[in-house]
């Protein structure tokens, strides 16, 4: 709209203190290159014609329909924050977190921040999902501290990562590491990591022709010939 329109003003709000959104909260802390994005934001940012407004949020500091009475045009930009559950007993009980919830509680994010999960009662984990987030939540959780010091980890993230007991992390997934959503440049990354070994079984890298068709539509040919080679 900066670009389109000379005379535009932007007014960004959000019910954070902080811009940027899921690059600060989503992307994780071992991955800077990913967050360089951050410096086209604040770019756009700085331009005279766009503030940005903190900690205010939407149906209790500030209604939809006075947004509306104020502005020429109103923007809804905030996705999708909730959690998909699976409707199976259990899910609910202590221990069990969702990756969104674990990924902002190692990002800092405020809502998060209390989180606490428990990674001393245990030496294993399980992650349900084959994406590239279940890559990052295990990576985050067998990465050697010293490393993750060096990055914007949240320093209580990294003080409970530092007493965790976790030795072993299982990848769930509906079907074998062929399918897998991930990229090659995740399994690359946790086939990488110092003192951790990765066990695929053999069986599970079986791949018919529907699985390399599927690979080249969408866009995962990388990385099923990665994991077969």
């Amino acid at each position: 709209m900066l670009k389109g329109h000379e005379g535009v003003q932007v007014d960004i709000i959000d019910r954070l203190p902080t811009p940027f959104g899921l690059v600060r909260s989503g992307v994780a802390p071992d991955h800077p290159e990913t967050k360089i994005v951050v410096n086209q934001f604040s770019r756009v940012a700085a331009n005279p014609r766009c503030s940005f407004f903190g900690n205010v949020t939407l149906g209790s500091d500030v209604s939809l329909s006075e947004l509306r009475k104020t502005y020429d045009v109103v923007v809804l930009a905030y996705g999708a924050e909730s959690d998909r559950s699976f409707g199976i007993p259990g899910e609910d009980l202590r221990g069990i977190h969702s990756a969104r919830e674990f990924v902002w509680w190692y990002n800092g994010h405020p809502d998060m921040c209390n989180l606490a999960p428990d990674l001393t009662n245990t030496d294993s984990a399980v992650v349900l999902g084959q994406g590239n987030v279940a890559l990052d939540v295990a990576r985050i959780l067998l990465r050697c501290t010293t490393e993750l010091a060096s990055t914007d980890i949240a320093g209580y993230a990294l003080d409970a990562l530092r007493s965790s007991t976790i030795r072993k992390v299982y990848l769930v997934g509906r079907r074998g590491p062929v399918q897998a959503a991930c990229t090659a440049k995740e399994l690359r990354e946790i086939l990488g990591l110092k003192n951790v070994n990765v066990c695929i079984k053999e069986a599970d890298l079986a791949t018919s022709p529907a699985d390399k068709v599927c690979a080249v539509k969408y866009g995962r040919h990388c990385t099923l010939c990665f994991v077969t080679d």
